[in-house]
């Protein structure tokens, strides 16, 4: 099977090098060199370089990326066996050879190419106006579709921060990752369209009182089997396509009419991605506007995550709610992006404790000091704490012993749907 030009999207020059006396030579009918989709590919890319090519014009970087190839040609090893390197956009290069034809087994041509990346690692350049300590990443992968897999490769590369990988495994790994979150966009879609998108409500008790004062609202899918799903299953793969504002629409629209069927107020969970989306913003407003006089019943905790842009749209978003009489929580306090920089910003009414503190605090002594920072903070500023993932008496006689306020999880409750 002939490599063509779109499955070498991107390739401008390819230069043959004949290995022995460094002979370089320029070919513009490269997809006519390779005749054989049974191959053997490294991808290499130069670290950096798109910093160093935003200062050159189109004629400065592509002669540049010409004597990178010199260079890397120079340093290769003879028992590499490539004959091959193409040059690609912004520091990119592709070692080539025929995987059936090859003289070395994998493991040795594996071998090679990483004593030819080290060395490249350890050298300098210099073109002007460029002084350049080397460094590559390298994809390596052999057989059929062998370029596609050392492209997932180099991108695994810039995620993972390594520096090698052999790549065969990830275009399965890819497709399979693919297929499983198509079918996860139909399960979602046909919960959707049969208004199959319900919220369980798990109790929140007072550590005082024992007595249930509060629910938060967590979303189930039921799928065409009747069975009940949970938001790990679905949730993650739903924010990545059109139906996260549906399920987010139709969790807000069940929480509100849960205010009519109980008199405790109402916890939901709004993440970053729900606040910067304008019409989430739009339909959480009018059913404040709709459910007026209960919007005081009505607890709004903050999902924080990475994916947060704008911290003044997140600060305006709640000086509107909270005039409404809505009550502001943090959740998953004291670990990752919830910290006491964050209440400072946001001011909040509640702070829940992260469950992976509550768990442990038994028998661990840094959750426990942990949970008692917290606590005396909150107190101090006249924030209620909730203590999350309470599942045992043990558990639960610690938290009110620190003085938490309240307390959620299995102990006194699974989520369940509102009788």
């Amino acid at each position: 099977m002939k490599v063509n030009q779109t499955e070498l999207s991107g390739l401008k020059n390819n230069i043959n090098s004949l290995i022995k006396n460094k002979k370089i030579i320029f070919i513009k009918r490269y997809e006519d060199i390779l005749d054989n989709n049974s191959l053997i590919i490294a991808l290499l890319k130069i670290e950096d370089f798109e910093y160093i090519n935003i200062h050159l014009d189109k004629e400065k970087s592509r002669k540049v990326q010409k004597k990178f190839a010199e260079k890397l040609l120079n340093l290769m090893p003879i028992d590499c066996d490539f004959s091959n390197i193409y040059i690609l956009d912004n520091g990119r290069f592709a070692l080539i050879k025929n995987y059936e034809n090859s003289k070395k087994k994998i493991e040795d041509s594996i071998k090679n190419i990483k004593i030819f990346q080290k060395k490249i690692n350890s050298s300098r350049i210099n073109i002007e106006p460029i002084d350049y300590d080397l460094s590559i990443v390298v994809s390596f992968a052999y057989g059929n579709e062998a370029l596609k897999k050392a492209q997932i490769g180099l991108t695994k590369l810039n995620q993972t921060k390594e520096d090698f990988i052999i790549a065969n495994n990830l275009l399965k790994q890819r497709q399979n990752i693919a297929t499983k979150k198509i079918q996860t966009f139909r399960m979602v879609k046909q919960a959707i369209d049969s208004y199959n998108i319900v919220s369980y409500f798990q109790p929140i008790v007072n550590n005082k009182t024992k007595k249930i004062e509060k629910y938060e609202s967590l979303v189930r899918l039921i799928d065409k089997n009747q069975k009940i799903i949970s938001p790990n299953q679905f949730l993650d793969t739903a924010k990545e396509g059109k139906y996260y504002a549906q399920i987010t629409s139709m969790v807000l629209v069940n929480s509100f009419e849960a205010l009519y069927q109980t008199d405790m107020n109402i916890s939901i969970n709004f993440s970053s991605l729900d606040i910067e989306r304008s019409s989430t913003q739009l339909k959480f407003f009018e059913l404040l506007r709709k459910h007026r006089q209960h919007a005081s019943r009505i607890i709004l905790e903050l999902l924080e995550d990475e994916r947060i842009t704008n911290i003044e749209n997140m600060k305006n978003f709640i000086e509107r709610v909270k005039k409404f009489g809505v009550q502001i929580a943090i959740d998953d306090f004291g670990t990752g992006y919830s910290n006491f920089r964050r209440v400072l910003e946001y001011k909040p009414d509640i702070l829940k404790i992260d469950g992976s503190l509550i768990q442990n605090i038994t028998d661990d002594d840094f959750s426990r000091h942990m949970v008692e920072t917290i606590v005396a903070f909150s107190k101090k500023q006249n924030i209620k704490t909730v203590a999350e993932f309470v599942k045992s008496e043990a558990i639960f006689k610690v938290v009110c012993q620190l003085g938490v306020d309240f307390s959620q999880g299995y102990y006194f409750g699974k989520p369940e749907l509102l009788r």
